[in-house]
């Protein structure tokens, strides 16, 4: 969603019309090209050895909600949810494996990237872009120089290029609901699961500002069976 908001408004900046790591764009041409590869969060190193053209490099990391995150499906894989803390799902040619790198995996880079001083990083909340998205528009104006036309809650009018409606995973507004939807009934076992499997969580949630402790919790465990021995 975020990929395209940007590729639908930006004027300056060229884009793909495909998920691309940087890598691929950032030795190749002087012109300045906005990427987007979530696994690239893992690929720093590289990235920043391609760069024989001394660009200055943003990252844009996008966080949200790890109970939304948790609780998120994907079109390609219907009977079950896409992201867990251990894994997700690698789709290719129709078939699935559960073989990409998992929340902690993926916070791990995060934090690896965010101490880096060789780029500029901006963390921006999945919540924020849903909720105030001309506020996010002009705070990357000014802090990457990107110029606009148009404005990033229209990106759903506009045609998707056939190799990125995979990640767009289905074209539609944006959706302010989606913020909250992890509270649904049909998600208390998936959270339950999650967090008592992996209690990192708790920390991470707090770490990004979603929860200020692990009160919202206590219904969960309330509903939990006693294990049997």
């Amino acid at each position: 969603m975020f990929y395209n908001m940007l590729r639908t408004t930006v004027t300056n900046f060229r884009f793909l019309d495909r998920e691309s790591s940087a890598c691929a764009v950032i030795a190749a041409t002087p012109q300045d090209y906005a990427t987007k590869r979530p696994l690239d969060i893992f690929d720093i190193d590289r990235i920043v050895a391609a760069n024989l053209l001394r660009k200055r490099i943003f990252c844009i990391i996008l966080i949200r909600d790890i109970r939304s995150i948790i609780t998120s499906r994907h079109q390609n894989v219907p009977g079950d949810y896409f992201i867990g803390f251990d894994h997700q799902y690698y789709v290719r040619d129709g078939t699935a494996t559960f073989a990409n790198p998992g929340i902690i995996q993926t916070h791990n880079a995060i934090a690896r990237t965010w101490q880096r001083r060789d780029l500029t990083k901006i963390i921006l909340r999945y919540e924020d872009i849903l909720g105030d998205g001309e506020a996010i528009q002009a705070q990357l104006g000014t802090a990457i120089g990107f110029q606009y036309h148009g404005a990033f809650r229209d990106f759903y009018k506009h045609e998707t290029p056939p190799a990125l409606e995979y990640q767009l995973n289905i074209r539609r507004a944006p959706d302010r609901d989606a913020i909250v939807a992890w509270r649904g009934a049909k998600h208390r076992q998936r959270v339950t699961d999650q967090f008592t499997r992996c209690p990192q969580l708790f920390d991470l949630l707090r770490a990004y500002g979603y929860e200020a402790d692990d009160l919202w919790f206590q219904p969960y465990k309330d509903e939990t069976p006693p294990s049997i021995a």
